[in-house]
């Protein structure tokens, strides 16, 4: 089948029915809108002819970041479905949302607020190293130092998304005056001495707006500062943080067990078993998702040390089932596949970034054993 054949028929396919898995947690209206925005546009936000900030925007008019948890995993995952760079981009966006929103009020984090909820500015989470300083005591690459009564900010934050202006970036900083001690700020994108290096071309995430970020001398106003203990922000945010990241590795793991199974041959028997054994574990990571986020939503509390192995865990399987998930599409499909451009082809891209998304598998797997 020529490729074009090939998106063509997986946009078709993408306008499905609500997975049995997710009944009741998107409304109707509002998955349909999904399907029919992001499936169509795969493949150009895969090649850059398209942008995702279009689908915060789309998103921001359904409402999907004014929802509550249990409804954003169950969004993310449909976009996830269709485009793994999407909801990619609506989590790191969904997440500046919740770190304004559990982050100390003013009147500058209430207005970039508005800005998110609407889709006129994207959220850029820049929390990798602050969530990984938190669970293995990884040092954190930006510092904050005291001159003339206010903050400046030095460093170079490796990694970020959404990174197009406008944006608004939250990260952590470690307090030079203060061993042991680290803050999180958000910085508007046109804060002077902010400066966003050069997007390199990256499988599958080239849409992304993700690069580094460089600060040198960034004054932080007090209202900029979201919270002066770093430990406890992340402990209040890590359940968001999580389950929204395993939202998306479960819509890409179900799109690619839906299309193993749709291209089973005659000499596909021997993938069947394989296949019913990955399908029954989406069923117990999308039923744990869903409890999980439940409890979170209605949660006043940090995790306590066996919840969060619980986060921990799911999320480091959801990203196992993606990968093994988008192996058996590819035995299925076979060499046709291995074509660039073909939906598959871009699941394998997409399944290869999970393992270096923070949390990494490594971090989270030291994290577990470590716990023991």
């Amino acid at each position: 089948m020529p490729v074009s054949d090939a998106t063509a028929v997986e946009a078709a396919a993408g306008r499905r029915e609500e997975s049995r898995r997710w009944a009741g947690s998107v409304p109707d209206s509002v998955a349909r809108a999904i399907d029919a925005f992001f499936g169509p546009r795969a493949a150009d936000v895969d090649t850059g002819r398209a942008s995702v900030r279009d689908g915060i925007a789309v998103l921001a008019r359904l409402g999907a970041f004014e929802a509550d948890l249990p409804t954003t995993v169950a969004i993310v995952a449909r976009v996830a479905h269709h485009d793994l760079a999407s909801a990619f981009s609506a989590w790191a966006h969904r997440m500046v949302v919740e770190y304004l929103g559990v982050g100390r009020p003013s009147a500058a984090a209430q207005g970039w607020l508005a800005d998110l909820r609407g889709g006129r500015r994207l959220g850029a989470t820049a929390m990798a190293a602050g969530t990984a300083h938190v669970l293995a005591g990884t040092p954190l690459p930006v510092t904050a130092r005291r001159v003339d009564g206010h903050l400046e900010l030095g460093g170079r934050v490796p990694w970020a998304s959404n990174l197009l202006p406008p944006f608004v970036v939250v990260t952590a900083a470690a307090l030079t005056d203060d061993p042991g001690r680290a803050l999180v700020v958000a910085l508007p994108d046109a804060a002077p001495g902010l400066r966003v290096e050069p997007y390199p071309d990256l499988l599958a995430l080239g849409s992304t707006g993700s690069s580094s970020i460089v600060l040198e001398g960034v004054a932080v106003a007090d209202d900029q500062i979201l919270a002066a203990e770093l430990g406890a922000f992340v402990e209040r945010i890590l359940a968001p943080f999580l389950l929204v990241q395993t939202a998306f590795c479960l819509g890409l793991a179900e799109r690619a067990l839906e299309e193993a199974t749709a291209h089973l041959g005659p000499l596909g028997a021997p993938l069947r078993s394989e296949l019913e054994r990955a399908d029954a574990e989406a069923d117990r990571l999308v039923g744990e998702l869903l409890a999980q986020a439940r409890a979170a939503e209605v949660g006043t509390t940090a995790p306590d040390p066996v919840h969060r192995r619980a986060l921990l865990a799911l999320r480091l399987d959801a990203a196992r089932l993606a990968g093994e998930a988008v192996r058996l599409e590819l035995a299925a499909v076979g060499g046709r596949a291995f074509v660039r451009g073909h939906p598959t082809e871009r699941r394998l891209r997409e399944a290869a970034f999970l393992p270096i998304q923070s949390p990494t598998e490594v971090l989270l797997r030291w994290a577990l054993a470590s716990s023991r």
